[in-house]
């Protein structure tokens, strides 16, 4: 469909874009779609999680002032939400809970961690789910029922090692990684792209998921004389990161974060070292042709604006009904099989189309500073 033409339909009101061309109710067809979504909506992440929430409550509220009909028959959108804690045994059964209540399909989870431990469960009965996790390996968990709504880490892997020795010309780099699977995985990419490169990294750190980087780690990066840290890390660890070496005296780095750091509360925090990027599988809803349409949405039904990707959410909800439109039927296997073969129309990124293993076909990793209490776009690129 020609780029124009998909603009102006993704900008029409939802009447047209939701509107069936067939008369009479199909048999079958319930009335009402359940979406799960699932994610920590409290804790740590919870602003970020509670973001999604928010993205998905407001398309549904959307779709069904629309009036959203299947084949003639209306059916509301009804969003179901489960509060995973960020923990991996509340998640599982937070699952399970989700099938018990009859959902079609579910958005999220937010975390690798809770990513791997879910997708076998909601795999066994074909349900799509839609996640922003972004553990290059999480696909593979699933049996074709999976589609991740941004870039992996594959990619963002290879982005930040690109970046650091590139742009950044840094000749001692460390990296400061986390234990689990996220940390493990955007390292393993990390290191490929380096060698690949002919680089070396001076300097490699573990940390706990749920543990703090400490003076004793500072003091190692200071003794390496490093002048780039590679955090593939989170949030808490960022933080206990800047007061670890303002501790021992060694400001004077630039750190490169991951995905996970690049949020408007970090961005707004003091930066004390000299100099903050993100890279980011996750772009500015600003950032999309018709993004303004819906942050000025979200503001008017939440009085705030977003902290992260409600709009990936909101976009998510917009291709399943229109996958769901499109078959004719809410049933797991016709809405999988149908998000593999269309572009579907949603709002915010108009090119979520997904390819045969569930990945984005147009996937790219942007680079961010932080900059007077905001994310200053660098560059972006799905090649590097």
């Amino acid at each position: 469909m020609n780029l124009k033409r998909r603009h102006a339909l993704a900008l029409a009101v939802p009447g047209s874009l939701l509107a069936t061309s067939l008369a009479g109710c199909k048999a079958g067809i319930p009335d009402t779609m359940k979406i799960g979504v699932i994610g920590p909506m409290t804790g740590p992440y919870g602003l970020r999680g509670k973001d999604l929430l928010d993205g998905a409550q407001l398309a549904a509220d959307d779709i069904n002032a629309s009036g959203f009909k299947i084949t003639g028959k209306p059916v509301k959108i009804e969003i179901v939400s489960l509060d995973d804690k960020a923990d991996v045994e509340t998640a599982r059964k937070g699952a399970q809970s989700l099938l018990d209540g009859g959902v079609h399909a579910v958005i999220g989870p937010l975390l690798t961690p809770q990513a791997a431990a879910v997708i076998p469960i909601f795999a066994a009965k074909g349900i799509p789910q839609l996640f922003t996790a972004t553990a290059a390996h999480l696909n593979t968990l699933g049996k074709g029922n999976t589609f991740r709504l941004q870039a992996n880490d594959a990619l963002q892997g290879r982005a930040m090692a690109v970046f650091s020795h590139d742009n950044l010309q840094g000749q001692r780099i460390a990296t400061v990684v986390e234990s689990g699977e996220y940390g493990q995985g955007l390292n393993k990419a990390f290191t490929e792209a380096m060698k690949s490169a002919s680089k070396q990294v001076a300097l490699s750190i573990e940390v706990d998921g749920k543990a703090d980087v400490n003076p004793t780690m500072a003091g190692k990066i200071k003794a390496a004389r490093v002048d780039v840290v590679v955090l593939l890390a989170r949030e808490p660890q960022l933080r206990s990161l800047f007061k670890s070496l303002e501790g021992v005296g060694y400001t004077d780095v630039t750190v490169l974060g991951s995905n996970v750091i690049r949020n408007k509360n970090v961005a707004a925090a003091a930066v004390p070292v000299r100099a903050l990027f993100a890279a980011a599988t996750a772009f500015d809803a600003e950032e999309f042709p018709a993004g303004r349409a819906f942050l000025n949405a979200f503001f008017a039904k939440y009085k705030s604006e977003p902290v992260w990707g409600a709009h990936y959410a909101y976009d998510a909800v917009y291709a399943l009904i229109d996958a769901a439109r499109r078959a004719e039927s809410l049933s797991a296997d016709k809405l999988v099989a149908k998000l593999k073969s269309i572009d579907p129309m949603t709002r915010v990124n108009q090119q979520m189309r997904f390819n045969a293993e569930g990945e984005l076909v147009h996937s790219s990793v942007a680079i961010y500073k932080a900059e007077r209490g905001l994310w200053a776009a660098q560059m972006r690129s799905s090649a590097w």
